[in-house]
């Protein structure tokens, strides 16, 4: 499903941005 791929980029972004804001 289209929607579950984009919550899932949307869900890795987060993760990114969480582990940028750690560093």
């Amino acid at each position: 499903m289209l929607v579950q791929v984009m919550v899932q980029r949307a869900l890795a972004d987060a993760m990114e941005l969480m582990a940028n804001a750690m560093a």
